[in-house]
This record gives structure tokens, C-alpha cells and sequence, in this order.
């Protein structure tokens, strides 16, 4: 049985090892994974922040072009700069929509919660690709960005934080051109996606999926 301790033994940054939880397995972890939208303030120690960007690091992509940048933000008035154009863009696209449903609502309020809240949580890694590495094609793009973005939730979850994956600032209708300028990020690289990253504040259970027998199809359709 492979477990994310052993995953542990072959990754190391200098004198920094994994400290995953000995009983939880790649399996568990996976299974376990889940999006949190309600932080605790508690910063996060450095060596944590380092093992979870370097398990980024470690994720396949194109031609392993490894095209991925990240910017790290953890200065509050930084964030509550941030907070500004996508929260923004966010209530704009928001009061375009009609006819949702209770359960959708429910979801799109926690996220409305937590963007308000972005400067009190710890840490936001927007995730950027270096188009210049990567080429403008959207599928290669984006097939060279996410498996990282995976491997840096996963490796956040095995050291007992917890993440939230969004899209806010990542393209113009959700303030991609001012979360840019505010963070300095030059014009040949885009921002796919961003992680909220901090010890979760709520403790949830497992996340329901659908039996894979409702969506794998052999050989064909």
C-alpha cells in the first residue's frame, strides 16, 4: 500500500521531508479531499508552505515545459487590495444570474463569504502559466497548470490544511487585468486559477461523488 508518508521519502526541498499523517494512504487522501471555504487566522509555518509548493512543482506537463508560476500572497492589505476586483466582478456576474437553485445558492453564498473574508485568510496562491513555456493553445495551457494545482491540494490536505481552488481574477470579466497590475504579473503569463489556503475553521465529512459506473464507458460510448 503506497502511502503519502512514503510519497514523503522521495520528495525533499534542502533538509525538509513530508510530515504527512502515517495512516492516511495516496487512496485516503484523495478520497478525502475536499473544498473549504471558512479559515482559521493561524499563519502557516514556512517549512508547510515550501513542501506544498514543492509538491507542485513535482506534477507532469506538456514536454515537462513545467510552465507553472506561482505568487504567494500573504500580506493582508495586499489581499484586501485584491479582494476588490473580484469581489466586484464576482457580484456583477452574480446579479446576472436567475433561476438557481436553493442548493446552488447555498454554494454561491459560502463564496461570497469567503471572498469578503480574503485578507483574514493566511495564505492565496494564484497559479499562473508561463505562456511563453507553454504556448497560447487553452488545452495545453491548462492541461500543464492543473495537475500542479492538484498536487499542491493534495500535499496541503496531507499536512492538515485545507484549500478552496476558484477562478476569481483569473480571467477580464473577473478582474484578471487588475489582480495582474496589483501583483506585478508580466503580460505573457496568465492566471489560471487561485487556492485559499489555511487551517480549515470547520471540519466536513467526506465529499459525494457519483459511482464511476455512471460515467466510465469501455472501449466505446
Amino acid at each position: 500500500m503506497i502511502s503519502l508518508c512514503e510519497v514523503r521519502e522521495s520528495l525533499t526541498l534542502g533538509e525538509i521531508r513530508f510530515d504527512m499523517p502515517r495512516e492516511m494512504t495516496v487512496s485516503e487522501g484523495i478520497s478525502s479531499l475536499r473544498s473549504v471555504r471558512k479559515f482559521k487566522s493561524d499563519p502557516i509555518p514556512e517549512d508547510k508552505l515550501r513542501i506544498i509548493l514543492e509538491s507542485a512543482s513535482k506534477a507532469a506537463s506538456g514536454s515537462n515545459t513545467q510552465p507553472w508560476e506561482f505568487v504567494v500572497v500573504r500580506d493582508a492589505e495586499m489581499k484586501a487590495r485584491l479582494k476588490e476586483p473580484m469581489l466586484r466582478t464576482w457580484l456583477e456576474r452574480l446579479a446576472g444570474g436567475s433561476g438557481m437553485s436553493q442548493r446552488m445558492r447555498d454554494v454561491y453564498d459560502d463564496a461570497t463569504e469567503m471572498l469578503r473574508n480574503t485578507e483574514t485568510v493566511p495564505v492565496i496562491i494564484y497559479c499562473c502559466v508561463d505562456l511563453d513555456r507553454v504556448g497560447k493553445s487553452e488545452e495545453v495551457r491548462y492541461a500543464s497548470i492543473y495537475p500542479a494545482v492538484q498536487n499542491l491540494m493534495l500535499a496541503a490536505h496531507g499536512l492538515g490544511l485545507a484549500t478552496c481552488l476558484t477562478v476569481h481574477g483569473s480571467t477580464l470579466t473577473r478582474g484578471e487585468l487588475e489582480v495582474k497590475k496589483l501583483l506585478g504579473i508580466p503580460e505573457h503569463v496568465k492566471i489560471a486559477c487561485l487556492v485559499y489556503l489555511g487551517y480549515p475553521a470547520v471540519r466536513l465529512g467526506r465529499p459525494k461523488r457519483k459511482p464511476i459506473e455512471k460515467f466510465t464507458h469501455y472501449d466505446h460510448w
